[in-house]
């Protein structure tokens, strides 16, 4: 077997696979981090704005410091985007020379071992904290701060959702790819085989679809 990690599926690179169930839970992903990345340059913008009210005319105001903190927790968003989009930073001295097969077994193996189980220990704790935030109807301690914590720390749950999505699709997307190997085929016809395996049965695309 070639050492080159392209060599795993000739001429069946993952960008142009396409997998229903794996699309499907890459679109709930996508849809919600996109129409959210745009707060990331109002983030940007009200940093410029307190900086130069501060350094500028003395005139910061502890409610857009806060204002800011709670954008912040919109960054969170971004992780899910990143691991549907493989654009996450890496290690790649080790990992690049594998094959693809073996790429996709390390991949199986950080998923289940290491990205869930520390999203769902991380959402267990998180659904507590928001709720004693609610329940006590947290708010800032600062007199002119930003009132309903709760609301801001509610997104580290809702990041953390997105997250496990994102790494389930990631998951199935290499079992699946393990298990078909280089049989893969550009038709997608809906004869033969259950609905239930359909979902789960790889086609060649045309673009990049997962």
């Amino acid at each position: 077997m070639s050492d080159n990690p392209e060599d795993h599926f000739p001429g069946h690179h993952s960008d142009n696979v396409y997998i229903p169930i794996v699309s499907f839970l890459t679109s709930i992903v996508t849809a919600i981090t996109t129409k959210t990345a745009w707060i990331n340059m109002l983030v940007m913008f009200t940093i410029l704005v307190q900086v130069t009210l501060r350094y500028g005319f003395h005139a910061g105001e502890a409610w857009v410091d806060e204002f800011i903190w709670h954008l912040y927790a919109f960054f969170m968003f971004g992780l899910s985007y990143a691991i549907t989009t493989d654009s996450h930073i890496r290690v790649d001295i080790a990992h690049m020379r594998f094959t693809r097969r073996k790429q996709r077994i390390i991949e199986v193996l950080g998923i289940i071992f290491l990205i869930m189980p520390f999203t769902i220990i991380i959402f267990d704790h998180s659904v507590g904290w928001v709720h004693h935030s609610f329940v006590a109807k947290e708010f800032s301690e600062n007199t002119t701060g930003l009132p309903y914590r709760w609301v801001v720390k509610s997104l580290l749950p809702i990041s953390l959702v997105l997250i496990f999505i994102a790494s389930l699709s990631e998951l199935i997307k290499n079992i699946v790819l393990l298990i078909h190997g280089e049989n893969v085929t550009d038709n997608r016809s809906s004869d033969g085989g259950s609905a239930i395996g359909r979902l789960f049965t790889p086609t060649i695309s045309n673009h990049k679809e997962v």
